[in-house]
């Protein structure tokens, strides 16, 4: 394993987010049965791609990590106070426990913005924990991370 490096997703590294997605997805959990479930998660990943917003952990030219962000249009008042969500996120087996996911947090929490999460009550991740710790109030299972917190 080399040095792992941080950059924005890209629309074209869609196929290879979604093979990281994939490897990860029964933590999440992320049922990807039948393929329109598939389908339905390869259209949010091509948009959290394209609005600049995601970012990815990459070691040896590999996607080893991901966060999946764009921005929440729930949240938004007559399209001012930018508010983004945190949609998908996880980091390979191979590179846990070097901080992979808490640098790609630490990006996304660098834009001063109001960030949301939902999480599943299955979801085996742990990520509950590393969302507390980066600030994130919860509000059942809703996350809510607001500038400077």
């Amino acid at each position: 394993m080399g040095a792992v490096s941080y950059r924005q997703a890209a629309l074209d590294e869609a196929p290879d987010i979604l093979a990281a997605v994939k490897a990860v997805a029964d933590e999440i959990p992320l049922r990807l049965d039948p393929l329109e479930r598939e389908e339905a998660l390869y259209r949010t990943i091509r948009n959290c791609a394209r609005c600049g917003e995601s970012w990815l952990a990459v070691d040896d030219g590999r996607i080893v990590g991901f966060l999946l962000v764009e921005p929440n249009q729930t949240d938004r008042f007559w399209g001012e106070h930018e508010v983004l969500e945190l949609r998908h996120g996880g980091v390979l087996p191979s590179h846990r426990r070097r901080g992979v996911f808490a640098a790609l947090l630490a990006r996304v929490v660098a834009r001063r913005v109001p960030l949301t999460a939902a999480i599943p009550a299955a979801n085996a991740s742990g990520v509950e924990r590393l969302l507390g710790a980066a600030g994130f109030a919860r509000h059942g299972n809703r996350w809510r991370r607001e500038p400077g917190g």
